[in-house]
């Protein structure tokens, strides 16, 4: 008995032992892919991990802010071991010395990088160094739809098929059947973003940037770049072969006017594959496949996007990682993957074979484009995604705001060499970005300050006085400590980085004294924000008397009365960002609850997010709708704390409604309605959620709000410094229009 107890002990202390020398290895894997891309990489993994033993592999997948996240783990010390790193993206983290050069491990492991295509594999080099090995890649092209050729008599388009003839087939292929006045069917379609119109600016000989990718002004601005824009921007304004306003919010978005048939030809990559071939499978479609048009007597030029595997340095399993990302990019790898054909695979054997394997003849013309594809300008300048913002910018304001193109793109082209100097000559590592921890100093500055102030006053008191002060402090710390750590920490290290030229990804952030602040009075975005910001702020006392009406409503003695107290508060208890989704879906143009109202009425469709002279006010529609609930509850405390004493008086004296109201409820009212006015206000001035969610500021800048200006400016752009400057102005903003409401409107209570 004594020799089981003993036996039964040490398999007690040991199984723990056991279970940690069997603990797996456990390999992080990031990527953005969707549900159905999702499933094959994890088939992929698989196949990994049975070759390897006791080596787990786990799939995450980021669909969105996908660089920021990433640099976000690994500046904080935990990145994924492999990552899909986007073309565009790739000096962002080259340059930073964060990327494991895997070029001496392709040697070891003898890889054959021949099996590559030479202009894919080359985008993720610098000189012989390899930091991401081929994943897959896309041309552009221009996708028809053979039955809108057919029924209309024209020939497909051509391999050497020039501007003029694209123009002559989309106004041929625009028509209108019924002749009431409305296109129903549209030639061609142009959408307004840097990644599709970049290769026809190419082939006009122009571009974004100069050759070494320093200098926008000459080449932003030039002729070649503003004939080739023009020309694109024409389609839509002057020809009308491509949706716009109220066609396009009409009839729904571009793509969806594709599969039905409603537009003749789109340029798309080939991530439009995977929901194309479900259309050609079912015989809905009939799709072909050609290049992009060229100017007569110019070169073809396409462009090429590109994804590869990587390893960053701070991978803590990095041989491993490395072993992962070499078969994640091989042969087997891409045999699978090709299933979904969301891209052409990067090993030039699988590519020609899904080529040769498709029975609609598509891929051949996406593989013969490879050859005139250039890489994007985001592999090589770092800033590059901000330069597209910009870019985007200007086309919007010309072909949406009708300004001047020269000056307009004049001036873009300046913000741009404004962006780009910031990085020019700056040496980056990822030991020195990681190494700032200011914002923690400021935590044990702001830390030390409250507990010596504590313990000051705790020595300052004796006996029970000493003692109930401990107690109350030790109640108070949970609160204490938030107050501290979320709240006065950000708060000065904000008011700190508002001085500094504090750009996340470079490790310089120098003194600037009051240059953000001058910016930002010269950033003419800034002040369209606040306008739209002010503009936005009309909706509370509508929301306000709209709100009341209803809290006077609600305080009548009738059946239900609570139910619909309820129903009315509910919107206020619900998610913000489930609340925008669903009036997103309200004020969708082809199935939207909103237009099909004004179908009954007799009114056509109205373009409510995607144009600039409705996108504020439809967003501030759903506010006032959100906000009834919330602020009738307040009405109705205000309104059941009036005696009624006070009206049957005014009754007997012969007051009407209309009198009682203006000289007993609006009177009295007044405290309540005066908090009402005031938080709402300053809520006007923060919204962000309804506008990043139902429209990202567009269009055209049309929503973009304050406190959503700051946040591109701090997330997207990276551009801490500058933001926080933004956030104490709108701090001061705020203040001095509450102060004002408090000096002007008061909150005293006026009887009588």
């Amino acid at each position: 008995m004594f020799r089981q107890v003993i036996i039964f002990f040490l398999m007690g202390i040991s199984f723990p032992w056991l279970l940690l020398a069997r603990e797996d290895i456990v390999l992080h894997v990031a990527n953005w892919a969707g549900a159905e891309e999702l499933k094959l990489e994890r088939r992929i993994v698989a196949k990994f991990m049975e070759r390897h033993p006791g080596i787990v592999v786990e799939m995450e997948t980021i669909p969105s802010s996908y660089k920021e996240k990433i640099f976000t783990s690994i500046t904080a010390g935990t990145p994924p071991d492999v990552f899909l790193l986007d073309s565009v993206i790739i000096p962002a983290f080259v340059n930073q010395d964060i990327l494991v050069d895997l070029m001496p491990y392709v040697q070891k492991y003898g890889v054959d990088l021949s099996i590559y295509f030479p202009n894919v594999l080359r985008l993720a080099m610098r000189d012989s160094m390899l930091y991401a090995l081929p994943k897959d890649f896309t041309p552009m092209v221009m996708y028809y739809n053979k039955k809108l050729f057919d029924e209309a008599g024209y020939a497909y388009p051509s391999r050497n098929w020039s501007w003029q003839d694209y123009l002559l087939l989309a106004q041929k292929l625009t028509r209108d059947f019924d002749n009431d006045g409305v296109i129903d069917q549209f030639g061609t379609s142009f959408s307004n973003q840097p990644y599709s119109w970049i290769p026809w600016v190419w082939m006009n000989g122009g571009d974004i940037l100069s050759p070494d990718g320093t200098q926008a002004l000459g080449y932003f601005n030039s002729p070649e770049t503003e004939e080739a824009l023009k020309f694109l921007i024409d389609l839509r304004n002057v020809h009308k072969v491509s949706p716009f306003g109220e066609y396009l919010t009409s009839l729904g978005g571009t793509g969806g006017l594709f599969y039905t048939g409603r537009i003749a030809m789109m340029e798309s990559g080939h991530w439009w594959m995977p929901t194309l071939r479900k259309y050609l499978d079912s015989g809905k479609l009939s799709v072909g496949v050609a290049p992009l048009p060229t100017p007569k007597g110019k070169k073809h030029i396409t462009v090429m996007y590109e994804s590869g595997w990587c390893v960053p340095k701070g991978s803590p399993h990095r041989e491993l990682a490395v072993q992962l990302a070499i078969f994640l990019a091989g042969e087997q790898a891409a045999r699978i993957r090709s299933e979904s054909r969301i891209a052409i695979p990067a090993v030039r054997k699988v590519a020609k074979e899904q080529a040769e394997q498709d029975p609609y003849g598509l891929e051949e013309v996406f593989y013969e484009e490879i050859q005139y594809a250039r890489e994007p300008w985001g592999t090589l300048v770092e800033p590059y995604s901000r330069i597209e913002s910009i870019a985007k910018e200007a086309v919007d304001e010309v072909m949406i705001g009708n300004k001047p193109m020269h000056s307009t793109f004049t001036e873009a082209a300046k913000r741009m060499d404004i962006e780009l100097a910031q990085y020019r000559g700056v040496e980056i590592s990822a030991k020195e970005t990681r190494g700032r921890t200011k914002v923690l100093n400021f935590l044990y500055l702001i830390v030390g300050i409250v507990v010596v102030g504590l313990l000051l006053n705790v020595l300052s008191t004796h006996g029970e006085r000493r003692r109930q002060l401990l107690e109350g402090y030790l109640f108070l710390a949970p609160s204490m400590v938030h107050l501290v750590v979320f709240v006065f920490v950000p708060l000065f290290f904000s008011f700190y980085l508002s001085f500094h030229q504090w750009n996340v990804l470079i490790p310089q952030k120098p003194f600037i004294g009051l240059k953000n602040f001058q910016t930002l009075l010269q950033d003419a975005f800034f002040w369209k924000a606040m306008k739209n910001t002010a503009l936005y702020t009309l909706q509370v006392p509508v929301g306000m008397s709209i709100s009341l009406f209803v809290a006077i409503l609600m305080n009548q003695q009738i059946r239900g009365v609570n139910f619909l107290r309820t129903l009315y508060f509910l919107p206020s208890v619900c998610s913000f960002v489930a609340i925008a989704l669903v009036w997103q879906w309200l004020y969708q143009p082809q199935y939207g609850l909103a237009n099909f109202v004004l179908k009954l009425l007799g009114l056509g469709p109205c373009p409510w997010l995607s144009s600039p002279k409705t996108a504020l006010l439809s967003i501030m529609i759903m506010t006032i709708w959100m906000g009834i609930g919330y602020q009738m509850v307040i009405f109705l405390a205000g309104l059941q704390g009036i005696p009624n004493f006070l009206y049957e008086a005014a009754i007997i004296d012969g007051a009407g409604p209309w009198q009682r109201f203006k000289s007993i409820t609006l009177p009295l009212l007044k405290p309540t309605t005066f908090f009402v006015l005031v938080t709402s206000m300053i809520g006007s001035f923060q919204v962000f959620t309804s506008v990043y969610v139902m429209t990202a500021g567009g269009p055209n800048r049309a929503t973009d709000v304050v406190v959503y200006h700051i946040y591109q400016n701090a997330w997207e752009y990276l551009r801490m410094g500058y933001a926080s400057a933004m956030s104490w102005v709108l701090f001061l903003i705020i203040l001095v229009v509450t102060y004002l409401q408090f000096k002007i409107v008061g909150r005293r209570v006026e009887y009588g």
